[in-house]
């Protein structure tokens, strides 16, 4: 015997030899070693008899339904026409309330009014409105765009639009 083959598998090794999953290496020291083999052949037969305990138990026992017991009639609510009335009426209740808030907004669209598109003269007095209004609030600290000047010019490496979409 190789000194390899003359240390026993672990149980992780012995383990994934019992599942189906074992290296050729283990595969072939069973074949060689008979106790590492022996604690195969002794977990297998473990099994076995406890597949046929349980089997054995489970058909002695008396077969039994999983069924409640039935409750008595006085107690036993029906859930006939009254009950799928109170279930409409629940629905309703609740249903068209949230229907009517979260409904597409098709129907507002008409009341909004006609949608404008605002001039590039509007977009232009509305940005320098925005940058005022940052000023303002910002009076003590550097804008981002004045630290790494990108309002003066693009950087030299950078890449127009077009040549993003020629490659």
């Amino acid at each position: 015997m190789t000194p390899e083959q003359s240390a026993h598998l672990s149980e992780e090794a012995i383990n994934d030899c019992l599942i189906g999953l074992g290296s050729p290496q283990s595969e072939a020291h069973l074949a060689v070693c008979a106790v590492c083999r022996g604690q195969v052949k002794g977990f297998e037969t473990d099994i076995a008899a406890f597949n046929q305990t349980t089997l054995a138990w489970t058909e002695a026992r008396p077969h039994t339904t999983l069924r409640a017991a039935p409750t008595p009639r006085a107690r036993r609510i029906t859930a006939g026409p009254l009950g799928w009335a109170l279930a409409a009426a629940l629905l309703a209740a609740v249903g068209l309330p949230v229907w009517n808030h979260y409904r597409p907004a098709a129907h507002t669209a008409s009341v909004a009014g006609p949608v404008t598109v605002d001039s590039e003269a509007q977009i232009a007095q509305d940005n320098d409105l925005l940058r005022s209004v940052n000023v303002a609030l910002n009076e003590g600290e550097e804008s981002p765009i004045a630290v790494y000047h990108l309002s003066e010019a693009p950087h030299p490496r950078s890449k127009t639009r077009s040549e993003l979409r020629k490659q």
